[in-house]
């Protein structure tokens, strides 16, 4: 297998398996009477259980190395980036410095790494979707050379968050594929040079009553974002007969789902969806 090409259908299978060890774990967290003994603990943080991008990193990693076909790969944590940006603000404007890739994976005997793997947690809803911190990390998606996997972890998530969440993601990313815009993060005098690549999307849900996750690849072409990749017609599972789902795509409306309600996601609509096995 070259550097470059990621087997998808075994990158979401491990996603998979991740899930299962996170859903284990928030059982456990939880109290659940049959939940068994979690390989990835989410510590007490003041007065709740933390279920953070730390914790799903772990997930993906304990994952990682129990899966039988893992033999040729090696991983890093915090592996800094080829390129430099200017994401901190210092004294006398940005400084450009190198950014860190929350896990490269690597294969072969190149030391580029063949993946990297993004980690993010939390819904997303009205101010919240103007979020700078993932419009970074799309940055380093896009800019460095790798495939990608973005690995997103939402605990209480309700329909109205997580349609703010693809609004988020799908706005940073049409966005960014201008390079004019993606210029404005890196170095100054830097020309982005993305190239076309594999970016898979996944997405893990932790509530109590819902067990879900969501998975798609977007073949992405440099300056050519995708209309409706983020498309998602969602249904809170408390809402009114009759009432209009909601859909997260370019332009769409602000979420008008009651906070808390839970979320439906229905399979056939692009996105992998896996469930747990009662």
């Amino acid at each position: 297998m070259a550097p470059s090409t990621i087997d998808q259908m075994w990158l979401e299978g491990l996603c998979r398996r991740t899930d299962d060890i996170l859903w284990d774990s928030y059982s456990f967290a939880l109290g659940a009477a049959e939940a068994p003994w979690p390989r990835v603990m989410f510590p007490v943080k003041g007065h709740e259980r933390r279920v953070g991008e730390q914790e799903a990193r772990f997930a993906f990693v304990a994952a990682l190395l129990s899966d039988p076909a893992s033999a040729p790969w090696a991983f890093a944590a915090e592996a800094p980036t080829r390129l430099s940006y200017r994401f901190a603000a210092r004294a006398g404007g940005p400084r450009a410095q190198r950014a860190l890739t929350d896990l490269a994976l690597y294969r072969g005997s190149d030391d580029a790494p063949a993946l990297a793997v993004e980690f993010k947690s939390g819904g997303r809803s009205g101010k919240s979707e103007q979020d700078d911190s993932i419009k970074k990390d799309v940055a380093k998606v896009l800019a460095e050379q790798p495939p990608a996997l973005w690995f997103h972890v939402l605990r209480g998530v309700n329909d109205a968050t997580l349609q703010g969440l693809l609004r988020t993601l799908d706005g940073a990313i049409s966005q960014l594929s201008n390079p004019y815009k993606l210029g404005a993060y890196l170095a100054s005098g830097k020309t982005p040079e993305p190239r076309a690549k594999t970016i898979a999307f996944h997405l893990c849900v932790l509530n109590p009553d819902v067990t879900v996750s969501i998975h798609k690849v977007l073949d992405y072409i440099p300056g050519k974002p995708k209309d409706e990749f983020f498309t998602l017609v969602t249904t809170a599972t408390g809402a009114a007969p009759g009432a209009a789902p909601e859909t997260a795509a370019a332009g769409a409306p602000p979420e008008t789902a009651a906070a808390g309600a839970p979320l439906e996601i229905a399979d056939g609509q692009g996105w992998s969806v896996y469930r747990p096995v009662a």
